[in-house]
């Protein structure tokens, strides 16, 4: 393939730069973790809290992966959090309803796919900005959440509650006792994302979406159908909230239309401090891991130490200017225009 050749050297110092910020990344997350433990040990250094800290992580997480796919492909998704409150009532609706489990899910499904395909058709074929449809659907998803529950919660009978065992620890997979403690959800996380990274690093197919972020005009002159990866970076990225709202929803036993509601925010913000590039064509979910790692470490401190929240939201907006600014360096070095 002519632009893998054509990308080479580029791409060896992206993974260059990407291994360096990961590890000082990773530094950094050891640092403050060092810093909490210090002031307040007996609170921050217990399995109960770290355990809390770990499951919160685990939807964070899978929507910061989804903000990662599609900055690769130069794109933004700013509908995650409301995309998940939908699909999280639309979950709830039909299992209240008498819907057989696996049937909820695949319709679930289905609508949180049709919410990323919407986004991604209006965006690579209609042309119109990411910031704007992702804007829209963001509105028009919490909207209808909204409108089908009232703004109540939506719960469901105790029959269909058997999953939710699953993702509340009352029922331990078989790995489970090799990694005692560790929230089933997080192991869920770990395994979904995990396997996405590296198909992501290693898998020929999904290169494309690198080389689609790195320069547009090249991938299509080189073959790429550059429509149909960047449509599906969408797609793909609505699968990853489909499988957060999936898990929030068991978990709480219950759906609501206020769910994610920042998420977007917090899941761009750990995917640019993670590494991936407003400008596209870089990112990795390592990296991503660190970065959600990170603000969750920040937001647990604040929690511990009694910090002012504005602090807070003011140091997470200090972090990502930072990782900007870094990217921004990066790229010029790169001769990226």
């Amino acid at each position: 393939m002519a632009i893998a050749a054509a990308t080479k050297p580029r791409e060896r110092m992206n993974l260059a730069f990407a291994a360096n910020r990961q590890f000082w990344l990773l530094m950094i997350n050891l640092a403050v973790i060092a810093l909490i433990g210090f002031f307040r040990p007996d609170a921050f250094l217990s399995w109960t809290n770290f355990k809390a800290v770990l499951t919160l992580m685990s939807y964070d997480l899978l929507l910061a992966v989804a903000m990662t796919v599609v900055l690769i492909v130069r794109g933004l998704d700013l509908s995650v959090g409301s995309v998940l409150a939908l699909t999280s009532v639309v979950l709830a609706m039909l299992l209240k309803d008498g819907t057989p489990v696996y049937l909820a899910l695949i319709l679930s499904l289905g609508v949180a796919l049709l919410c990323g395909a919407i986004n991604g058709v209006l965006i690579v074929k209609a042309g119109l900005l990411p910031f704007l449809v992702t804007l829209a659907m963001m509105t028009a998803a919490r909207g209808v959440a909204t409108v089908l529950t009232t703004g109540q919660y939506v719960s469901f009978p105790y029959a269909a509650r058997w999953f939710s065992k699953f993702a509340r620890d009352e029922v331990r997979i078989p790995i489970g006792d090799m990694v005692y403690g560790f929230p089933n959800m997080l192991l869920i996380t770990l395994a979904v994302t995990g396997l996405f990274g590296l198909l992501l690093w290693r898998w020929a197919p999904m290169r494309g979406f690198f080389y689609l972020g790195e320069s547009p005009e090249a991938a299509k002159l080189s073959g790429l159908k550059v429509d149909r990866i960047a449509i599906s970076a969408y797609v793909l990225a609505a699968a990853f909230v489909w499988v957060a709202a999936v898990l929030m929803t068991s978990a709480n036993k219950i759906g609501y239309a206020n769910y994610g509601i920042g998420a977007e925010l917090r899941a761009l913000a750990a995917a640019v401090i993670g590494g991936a590039s407003l400008s596209g064509g870089a990112g990795s979910v390592l990296g991503t891991f660190l970065g959600v790692l990170l603000l969750a470490l920040i937001g647990n401190g604040f929690v511990l130490l009694n910090g002012d929240p504005n602090w807070q939201q003011a140091t997470v907006g200090a972090v990502l200017i930072l990782a900007v600014a870094i990217d921004a360096v990066r790229r010029a070095r790169g001769g990226d225009s």
